[in-house]
């Protein structure tokens, strides 16, 4: 390969993976399902809480100092390292930590979560193969993990990104049937699984053992009668009549930011208001306030949106379907 070719592709790699390191932010789908295990080392917990706010560097030298005095291999370090790849400023230096949580500390209380990080940073660098086989091995690796069905959804989301829309929505089915008791996450599995209205079921494989009875001949010679008694369906109406209604259009957020602390919020909510769009907040069944702006009637508005609230108050502000 020319020098030229290979650093213009080594350049796109990096910067796929600097915008993969948006998945990492403290604010939505990617936010741990378990929050308040952060708060074995109350430095960390404020360091989650700073970057919350958004307040990264912040966060990220807290992290580094809590990294830089406990000893290898305690739980202490699994804990710091985990963090500092979350709250990484960059996706390669997230993907080299987590990485190591996940595979020489696999045994740790943090190698589920960090599975789960990795497969989103995936996803977001356009990696549907990557993230379906880390999700994947994250529901078979830890059966009793409190995150499998998050698997669930993101190897769902990864299978319709590889055109494999009947593995995707058996995905989805798991992560709906996992997800009781969270409505939010209940939520963005129906947002997803939307699309399976479409998917044609696998035909049924035939009966061998009990045949269908074969029609008389005379019966395939003589033409249906058109009065009562007739077939219901004529040629093709099964096609019709069994197509898909598409389900109606869904409205979008933005979410700004999440925190564990209501005054946070609010701080959040007043910024987005003075920003000139509409804001409020939404407690998730995990504990945290997510500072939301919208609805949007379209997805490419809350895009738009988005970028608006980037450019104003910074972060990573991210489009998510309104609940």
């Amino acid at each position: 390969m020319k020098p030229e070719v290979r650093g213009h592709r080594d350049t796109e790699a990096r910067a796929a993976l600097r915008i993969a390191a948006a998945v990492l932010c403290l604010c939505g789908v990617g936010a741990p399902a378990r929050p308040a295990v952060a708060q074995d080392n109350p430095a960390l917990r404020t360091a989650v809480d700073l970057a919350a706010a958004g307040l990264g560097d912040s966060a990220r030298r807290i992290v580094a100092a809590e990294l830089a005095k406990a000893r290898p291999g305690d739980p202490a370090y699994i804990e710091a390292l985990y963090w500092r790849g979350r709250l990484a400023a960059s996706g390669d230096s997230a993907e080299r930590d987590l990485r190591r949580v996940a595979i020489e500390y696999s045994t740790s209380r943090w190698a589920d979560q960090a599975l789960l990080q990795l497969a989103q940073l995936a996803m977001a660098a356009g990696n549907g193969a990557g993230a379906l086989q880390l999700a994947e091995r994250l529901r078979s690796d830890y059966p009793t993990s409190a995150l499998r069905g998050r698997a669930a959804l993101w190897a769902g989301r990864a299978a319709f990104e590889l055109g494999d829309p009947a593995t995707a929505c058996a995905l989805l089915d798991s992560a709906r049937t996992e997800s009781v008791g969270d409505i939010e996450f209940s939520n963005q599995v129906a947002f997803y699984r939307s699309r399976c209205a479409s998917v044609t079921p696998a035909p049924q494989p035939a009966d061998t053992a009990h045949p269908p009875a074969p029609r008389p001949a005379a019966d395939s010679a003589r033409p249906a009668p058109s009065g009562a008694g007739a077939p219901s369906l004529r040629p093709g109406a099964a096609e019709s009549s069994s197509a898909p209604v598409p389900p109606p259009a869904t409205p979008f957020d933005v979410q700004v930011t999440a925190t564990r602390t209501h005054r946070t919020a609010q701080a959040a909510l007043e910024r987005v208001t003075r920003s000139g769009e509409r804001g409020r907040i939404v407690k998730g069944a995990d504990g945290l306030y997510r500072v939301r702006a919208g609805p949007y009637a379209s997805e490419r508005a809350a895009a738009a949106a988005a970028a608006k609230l980037k450019k104003a108050l910074g972060g990573h502000p991210f489009v998510v379907p309104a609940s």
